[in-house]
């Protein structure tokens, strides 16, 4: 093995540059945030040694208001940067139950390569998961490490360079009537994501911004709770047709003002007033901004009664009101602002997924009939803006459909990585990483309840159940409805991995029944029979010969089955479910329909053959051979098998 110099640690193709604070892999740089190589540096100082999890968010985050997923991802970033194989890793090693440990191969060091003077170093990656997958609240500020001789060199103790960080609070609507909360959320929002424009920016996402709207906590502990330097905080106040927006940029350390100003406009003029504070902002913090730039990558509109009901429209969708009232609304906001601009792309993306989502709330010709016009306006944002970001991921969700899974990933993931990591960018792509099982790279850190919703999903898919439980407790906290979590909880207590007893399994069953979906013959027995093992396996046997008893929900069933240790029963529960989804043993089903094989990991089910068999029907063991990235628990025995665990 070969011995690191204090400053840096070569080996194979690999140039750990401790003092330079840089990765370089096959002569190329990589690019790492800081917080990502400090954890690279943290490992790399001691190959050989398990640095439990804890540990690393200690020394490297100081553990300030940090879960163990923003750690998740930061592996998952340097994974990638030295071009590890998830299942096969080479230097870097998963501990389970402990932490991580860092490996140099025993093969002789190469000289290190140089880096060409004038390159210029690459923007840092982003990474899209479940959420959002990019929505994460990822620390960018400096951190030490001293040892009692004082300052460490900079192999043991490297100190990132400072990232300017900023967080964007909702803007608190002042209006006479109070109506006016979408137009401040919205105003809020396209600030953020210009600003996020920036290379040298750093800006907490939306959803975690929005967990402290109403909230009257001081700014302070606000930029503690988001690991941010800087605050915006605004108001809008709208009279007819005048606007009145107040904008002031806060010092998180000690909540002092570095900036103010008050905009009174006409309300056409509010794009104007989008661009002034972005800008106004960025000089404040002394960064560089092409707002013109991104305002015409982005695709949407420049008529401001357009742009109204899109934010109405969007206002809808992140409060995941999807009732078919709710619905109804939002086709008609989309329908109107295709009108007023026909060439707003993000407006034709909204009609066409109202569409379809109405079309879901009907049979019949006249389901179909709504469908037909959803294909005809994807084609329509196909020929009028086919290098749209809205374009190339409709063309990955269509080679995903083909069955090209590895085509429909790399550009979902072009799509996710080219702006603001937004629902509409990040959701697909997220899916096609759960769909495959990459589901530590699904895990995030969100403020927002449908984020917190999948991420217990995520965290129970890798069984991690205190961690589901934790997120289950703090997401009770946030806006909205909880019948998914609450799922969640009651098939993780069924399993015996949470406590409460039969009194908290037969709250959460009576919350549940109250939720379409949940309201079945099914599911209503069971409510009899929580005490009773056998009762229980029974009636899941019943409700999978009997499509009118079992309900629409049948991962339900499989839910149960597998809670409650029958492996064979939840492999045929599961069966049935996947072979009601179109696509379905062709390998082109929708990735959305794929969570199905992940949501069960109580029975032993992933290593039934049953399972291993509609994997293979999915396609998606062929996916993990053609691109050598398999499934979490998931590795190949040989050319011909494999085995998940």
């Amino acid at each position: 093995m070969p011995q690191p110099d204090p400053d840096r640690l070569v080996f194979s193709d690999v140039v750990i540059d401790f003092a330079g604070r840089r990765l370089l892999r096959g002569g190329a740089e990589q690019a790492l945030e800081p917080k990502a190589f400090a954890v690279l540096a943290l490992l790399a100082s001691s190959p050989g040694r398990v640095f439990g999890r804890d540990e690393i968010l200690d020394a490297v985050w100081g553990h300030r208001h940090v879960t163990q997923s923003v750690l998740n991802r930061v592996m998952s970033l340097l994974r990638q940067a030295l071009g590890e194989a998830g299942q096969q890793p080479r230097l870097l090693h998963t501990v389970y139950g402990i932490g991580y440990r860092f490996d140099v191969p025993a093969t002789e060091g190469v000289a290190a390569p140089s880096v060409p003077a004038g390159r210029a170093r690459p923007r840092w990656p982003r990474v899209a998961t479940v959420a959002v997958l990019g929505l994460l609240v990822v620390g960018a500020v400096a951190w030490k490490m001293r040892g009692p001789a004082g300052p460490a060199s900079p192999r043991a103790a490297l100190v990132a360079q400072a990232q300017p960080s900023l967080a964007v609070l909702p803007f608190v609507d002042l209006s006479q009537a109070r109506d006016q909360g979408y137009l401040a959320d919205g105003l809020a929002e396209e600030i953020r994501d210009q600003l996020a424009q920036s290379p040298v920016l750093r800006v907490v996402g939306r959803t975690s911004s929005a967990a402290f709207r109403g909230r009257d906590d001081d700014l302070r502990a606000i930029g503690r709770a988001l690991d941010v330097a800087y605050l915006l905080e605004g108001s809008v106040r709208r009279e007819g047709s005048r606007l009145r927006v107040t904008a002031q940029l806060v010092r998180a350390e000690d909540g002092s003002h570095l900036w103010s100003k008050t905009y009174a406009r006409e309300l056409r003029d509010i794009f104007a007033v989008q661009d002034g504070i972005a800008r106004d902002v960025a000089l404040a913090l002394r960064v560089k901004l092409d707002v013109a730039r991104f305002n015409r990558e982005q695709g949407g509109t420049t008529r401001v009664d357009a742009y109204e009901r899109f934010l109405r429209w969007r206002d809808i969708v992140m409060r995941e009101q999807f009732e078919v009232d709710h619905d109804r609304e939002r086709l008609r906001l989309a329908r109107e602002m295709v009108a007023l601009d026909p060439a707003c792309v993000l407006c034709q993306d909204a009609l066409a997924s109202s569409l379809t989502a109405m079309a879901k709330e009907l049979d019949g010709p006249q389901a179909d009939r709504l469908r037909a016009e959803a294909a005809q306006v994807r084609a329509h944002i196909a020929r009028i803006a086919p290098g749209s970001w809205v374009a190339r991921r409709d063309r990955s969700n269509a080679l995903w459909r083909e069955g090209r899974h590895a085509d429909a990933i790399a550009l979902a993931k072009q799509v996710a990585d080219g702006g603001p990591l937004s629902k509409e960018r990040t959701w697909d792509y997220a899916y096609m990483l759960y769909a495959v099982g990459h589901l530590e790279d699904t895990i995030v850190e969100p403020r927002a309840l449908f984020l917190s919703r999948d991420l217990q999903y995520d965290y129970t898919a890798a069984r991690r159940y205190q961690d589901a439980e934790a997120e289950y407790q703090r997401g009770r906290r946030l806006e909205g409805s909880q019948h998914e979590a609450d799922y969640v909880a009651f098939v993780r207590q069924l399993a015996g991995k949470r406590g409460g007893g039969q009194p908290e399994l037969r709250d959460l069953h009576r919350r549940l029944q109250a939720h379409e979906g949940f309201d079945t013959p099914f599911f209503r027995e069971l409510g009899n029979v929580l005490d009773d093992r056998d009762a229980m396996l029974k009636l899941v046997r019943r409700a999978i010969r009997d499509e009118a008893y079992a309900g629409e929900a049948k991962y339900v069933q499989t839910g149960v089955a597998d809670a409650l240790g029958d492996a064979d029963l939840a492999v045929a529960a599961l069966r049935r479910e996947l072979e009601a989804e179109p696509g379905f043993g062709e390998g082109t089903m929708a990735q959305y329909s794929h969570v199905a094989f992940w949501n069960a990991p109580y029975s032993g089910l992933r290593a039934h053959p049953g399972f291993k068999a509609l994997l293979v029907q999915a396609g998606i063991v062929d996916y993990w051979r053609q691109t050598g990235r398999w499934g979490d628990g998931c590795a190949p025995l040989g050319a011909q098998d494999f085995q998940c665990r």
